[in-house]
């Protein structure tokens, strides 16, 4: 434990003391942010600089470093870099990843989003088939508590089965599951190190080009450099970082990613559409109105003059299903 050194001796003449602040430290922050910060401090004088810095982190809500986070954000951007759209840094996807591993620093876990509605959309009217000026209230923004059994699974896959009560019935014969908060706060331990065997830079030092090579060698690299899979998930470390950068750029924005909807506005949708939905029934008319901006049963605008293509991964997921609906249906 790191001990406060004092001065040698009291300031001379020379060196005049500095004056005393007007109020006491206490008033200037409140009562709970002193004890908040308190609590910081002594846990900092306890802990070597890197438990200084993740004390910090804690006491203002967070999980990761400053610098850890800064790592977590380049990855995502090399998993969806930046061009004439966001990268996956721009649009809140590190956010994202943070706040799921401290989904259960808050009174109601931030697992699964409310709902049914956001106010994104408005409630139809009914009367004449159009769009109504009355929205719903947000209540995506209010989460709900989950079962004690998905708060069993849901805590042993952030902390890991060994440390959550209850979690590791089946560690005799799958192994313990390693949480994915260590996973994180090991993985970008050795980006760094790689990083720095390669280029001599932290990875966030690094020019895009370098990191793209950085990632390649973690991802597919040599198996002594490459991560490994997860024993228990069967997936490595790259794989959670993809799966979780595109959760956190198309997943809805109260899960703390698709910053400004601009991963929906890059795929071309604007999410959830209810309760508007793209059919309004009217009343007047006994039938179902379709929106123009939204046509259910005529060419999407941007296809009225020719169809676009589909891409080649589409068309091997078109001949896929051609081919398995062949070997299903009856002679």
């Amino acid at each position: 434990m790191p001990t406060l050194k004092l001065p040698r001796a009291l300031p001379g003449p020379a060196e005049p003391l500095a004056p005393e602040p007007p109020f006491p430290p206490t008033l200037l922050l409140g009562r709970r942010e002193f004890l908040k910060g308190l609590g910081a401090l002594l846990a900092a004088l306890a802990a070597p600089a890197t438990g200084v810095r993740r004390a910090y982190a804690a006491a203002r809500g967070r999980f990761f470093t400053g610098h850890e986070f800064a790592t977590l954000a380049a990855l995502c951007d090399r998993v969806i870099p930046p061009d004439h759209d966001p990268g996956a840094r721009a649009l809140g996807a590190a956010h994202y990843i943070e706040r799921m591993l401290t989904a259960f620093d808050h009174r109601v876990p931030l697992v699964f989003a409310g709902g049914p509605f956001s106010n994104r959309n408005p409630f139809p009217d009914n009367d004449d088939g159009t769009p109504s000026r009355r929205r719903p209230k947000n209540a995506f923004r209010h989460f709900i508590p989950p079962t004690r059994v998905q708060e069993l699974r849901w805590r042993a896959e952030l902390f890991g089965s060994a440390k959550v009560p209850g979690a590791d019935f089946n560690d005799a014969v799958l192994g313990p599951l390693t949480g994915l908060r260590a996973i994180y706060r090991q993985s970008l331990r050795r980006v760094d190190k790689t990083a720095r065997a390669m280029h001599g830079k932290a990875f966030v030092r690094l020019e895009p080009a370098e990191q793209d090579a950085v990632f390649a060698l973690l991802d597919s690299g040599p198996a002594s450099v490459r991560f490994a899979p997860d024993p228990r998930r069967g997936v490595t470390f790259i794989d959670l970082l993809v799966e979780h950068t595109l959760e956190g750029c198309f997943a809805a924005p109260e899960y703390g990613g698709n910053r400004r909807l601009g991963g929906w506005r890059m795929l071309g949708i604007e999410g959830d559409d209810q309760p508007l939905g793209y059919s309004i029934f009217s009343r007047a008319k006994g039938d179902y109105v379709e929106r123009p901006d939204h046509p259910m049963s005529t060419p999407n605008p941007d296809e009225v003059a020719a169809p676009r293509p589909i891409t080649p991964d589409a068309e091997k997921v078109q001949d896929t299903i051609i081919a398995l609906t062949g070997i299903f249906a009856p002679d």
